[in-house]
């Protein structure tokens, strides 16, 4: 059996926005989560990521935090993960900073890992506000099976908070 169906993730955003908070739209769908998992692509073309080209200072999906002491931490408030999910779910991120340096909601990145590795931030960034505490995201559908995520967020001195996720749905 396909542990991937055709479901596509939809993210409602929870803004003061009633036409984005009423208005889902596909993070990505089964079939890409299926082939983000199982081959190449022919073309990298085929797939925007920022690894592919964007120079700027903000992390990337490769980032990699160099000292875990100082860095900003990123929680996972919901859904409680190790578990199996069921959809729709809501998911809520903290971020929290160290006492010198204050986040950069701008520096956000969520990545998709399977066998490549895609940036979603536009996806989510498009529709739900990155705040310097964190951002929620209400009424998400994921397609079946697992889904491996990566968060990442810098402070003003460019130090690295990363979290991995494994969302693992029914």
């Amino acid at each position: 059996m396909n542990p991937i169906k055709a479901c596509p993730w939809i993210l409602t955003a929870a803004l003061g926005a009633s036409s984005l908070a009423a208005d889902p739209f596909e993070l990505f769908s089964a079939s890409e989560a299926q082939a983000w998992n199982s081959t190449q692509p022919k073309e990298l073309k085929d797939f925007k990521t920022r690894d592919l080209g964007e120079e700027d200072s903000a992390p990337s999906c490769r980032s990699t935090p160099n000292n875990d002491a100082d860095n900003p931490q990123i929680r996972i408030l919901a859904p409680p993960l190790g578990k199996t999910l069921t959809v729709p779910l809501d998911i809520d991120v903290q971020f929290v900073p160290t006492a010198s340096a204050p986040i950069q909601p701008e520096s956000f990145r969520v990545c998709y890992v399977g066998l490549i590795t895609v940036d979603l931030t536009k996806r989510i960034t498009d529709r739900v506000t990155v705040s310097d505490k964190g951002l929620h995201v209400a009424g998400a559908q994921l397609p079946h099976g697992r889904h491996h995520l990566v968060l990442l967020v810098a402070d003003q001195r460019g130090r690295l908070g990363r979290r991995e996720a494994v969302f693992d749905i029914d």
